[in-house]
């Protein structure tokens, strides 16, 4: 990787994945709203809200990169407009004007959620957002469908990042840039109460206590760091579910889904 670009570098998962980086002996370039704690080798002040703040910060970096991964996040706590301008307009704003400046071989890896795994459902409105040339006109189809898309902002968000994902994996092919994403479960990092408040305080819980604990950013950094690297060069276009076997568990039903709150309110 050798230069990396890492949003989100300044806390929780992206903080963890710097150190990681950085201790690995490469050459770290953080973009985030605050400054990092991690003695990256520069940072750079970016709103992912705010296209225009993307573009200045995008103009201070020299050179190319090795890696870009894509964790800046926001919970649905945000605002519903907020969460697709950070989640997937800005994240997509900055890869495709970052694209040409990644290394031939070089690689992309954006965090979703597993809040994204049931992406499918909605494919289609994912391809017309995702089909809009800028972030403007994105915004605009948001504007004019949020009321019909049947979903969260957040989840809609983290599942248009697992198809963009996807859309970047086709796009790399004949430069050798692999693309993928993670998608995690509960972390304990400082926005889980906002994760917690968004999907019910008791049903967090019980998810948590299906799999023994929440993640530490450091699970997920680690899966991070190895995707963002010159391994796994076989890994394309992925959706990679880090989440301690909690969609597994789900999936198969050796999880007694009978017991979680959520269904039982539904009774």
């Amino acid at each position: 990787m050798t230069r990396v670009v890492v949003t989100g570098a300044a806390s929780g998962i992206g903080n963890a994945t710097a150190a990681r980086l950085v201790a690995a002996g490469h050459e770290v370039v953080s973009l985030d709203i605050k400054e990092p704690q991690t003695a990256v080798a520069s940072h750079v002040p970016c709103d992912m809200s705010d296209p225009a703040a993307i573009d200045s910060a995008l103009s201070r970096l020299e050179g190319t990169f090795g890696s870009l991964l894509n964790i800046a996040g926001v919970p649905g706590r945000s605002g519903a407009e907020n969460t697709i301008r950070v989640n997937t307009l800005g994240l997509r704003h900055l890869t495709d004007a970052l694209w040409d400046r990644i290394d031939d071989g070089g690689t992309v890896v954006n965090v979703s959620s597993i809040a994204g795994n049931q992406w499918k459902r909605r494919q289609e409105l994912h391809q017309a957002i995702l089909e809009t040339p800028d972030f403007g006109s994105g915004l605009e189809w948001w504007t004019e469908n949020e009321a019909t898309v049947g979903v969260d902002a957040y989840t809609f968000s983290k599942e248009a990042v697992v198809l963009y994902t996807m859309y970047l994996a086709g796009r790399g092919l004949s430069r050798g840039i692999r693309c993928n994403d993670v998608g995690p479960g509960p972390v304990d990092t400082p926005i889980l109460p906002d994760f917690a408040h968004d999907v019910g305080e008791t049903q967090m819980q019980w998810m948590v206590d299906q799999i023994g604990r929440p993640a530490t950013p450091d699970d997920i950094a680690e899966v991070l760091v190895l995707l963002a690297g010159d391994t796994c060069k076989w890994i394309n276009g992925q959706h990679i579910i880090v989440d301690g076997g909690l969609t597994s568990g789900l999936q198969s039903r050796w999880i007694d889904t009978s017991t979680s709150p959520l269904r039982q309110r539904k009774r």
